[in-house]
């Protein structure tokens, strides 16, 4: 119960939100709410430098229907959105390179073996830049040829045929490529290749990874920030949560694991023009469709460490959450979870 409503009544009060509505709960930065209600997975938010908010995320799947490609919303308040279409598609802008002529994904058994996944938008180096992956594999970048936002992209060298998810962080003057959950590599100054064998991977202290993909890099203070995805079975609750560590140098000296944002999944953390702190959330039990949700944060220095308060019960990590998190980095994967996948329940 949440201030005497049922969850299932409440979510279906949050859907019905009007612009005045979340405009109010925007300034007040205390519930999560949705930001934006077409279906929407791995949401993605950025500011552009003319000041306006630009969201992706993956808009399509192996059971979404035959449309591939990177979508794009606009906003002047992140609480009414503007559909720009598809900036990028594999079938069109796609066809003759890397990513369309990755091999399908089980083709014939599902309805899309071509589907773009967890797309990202970055402005770097006076011009916007895409990174992306495919379904069964495989990630890269594009870059946007007339530094606008609605493209036309183009792919350069930086594709890789193993793992999804990746990500741009930028550090001073340098940029960062990273994919999956701890994968790491300095990128030229033009952002147009990788020196080989540059990737590193990042590790923790303890026995257990720090998650499993939806790997996201953020410097606070001058605290790094590293964060990654995760959804296990052997956990209570079947929840997608967002964990991180910190640290004083980028490639090592990592904390112990910790929950960050309960429920968020695959997101990205946000800074609004009002200097708040937002985290983007999709798949959590709260909503009935995959949608771009709001959960409100609160980032702090406490004694040389970087604590991250969440303002919504909801979305808030348990002691108990905490305590099997602390666990795990001592004990590992239970045994009989070895060798299944990550999100495995017994029957």
């Amino acid at each position: 119960m949440l201030a005497g409503i049922s969850l299932s009544v409440y979510s279906q009060k949050e859907k019905e939100y009007s612009l005045g509505k979340k405009k109010e709960l925007l300034d007040k930065h205390e519930k999560a709410f949705i930001s934006m209600g077409e279906k929407i997975r791995d949401p993605y938010i950025a500011i552009g430098k003319d000041g306006k908010y630009y969201l992706t995320g993956t808009t399509a799947g192996t059971s979404w229907g035959d449309t591939v490609g990177v979508k794009v919303w606009y906003s002047d308040d992140l609480c009414s959105w503007n559909d720009m279409g598809y900036v990028w598609q594999l079938m069109d802008d796609g066809k003759n390179g890397w990513f369309f002529n990755r091999p399908p994904k089980d083709s014939g058994k599902v309805k899309n073996p071509y589907a773009v996944w967890a797309p990202e938008l970055h402005y770097m180096k006076n011009t916007w830049w895409i990174t992306i992956s495919r379904n069964g594999g495989g990630n890269g970048l594009l870059k946007s040829v007339s530094g606008k936002i609605q493209g036309p992209y183009k792919e350069n060298d930086v594709h890789y045929d193993k793992g999804i998810d990746s990500h741009l962080f930028k550090d001073g003057n340098n940029v960062y490529y990273a994919y999956g959950f701890n994968k790491l590599a300095k990128m030229d100054d033009n952002m147009e290749s990788i020196p080989d064998n540059a990737f590193m991977n990042l590790e923790l202290p303890g026995k257990h990874p720090m998650g499993y993909e939806g790997i996201l890099m953020m410097k606070y203070k001058d605290k790094y920030l590293w964060i990654a995805s995760g959804r296990y079975g052997y956990e209570p609750t079947n929840t997608y949560d967002l964990y991180y560590a910190v640290s004083d140098s980028l490639y090592s000296g990592y904390s112990s694991r910790r929950m960050m944002i309960k429920n968020a999944g695959h997101g990205n953390i946000v800074q609004d023009k009002n200097g708040k702190w937002w985290c983007t959330a999709f798949d959590h039990e709260y909503s009935g469709k995959w949608c771009c949700w709001l959960v409100p944060i609160d980032i702090r220095i406490e004694n040389d460490d970087v604590i991250v308060d969440v303002l919504d019960e909801r979305f808030k990590p348990t002691e108990e959450d905490q305590k099997i998190v602390k666990e795990l980095s001592k004990n590992g994967v239970p045994e009989q979870w070895k060798g299944k996948v990550h999100w495995w329940r017994p029957e």
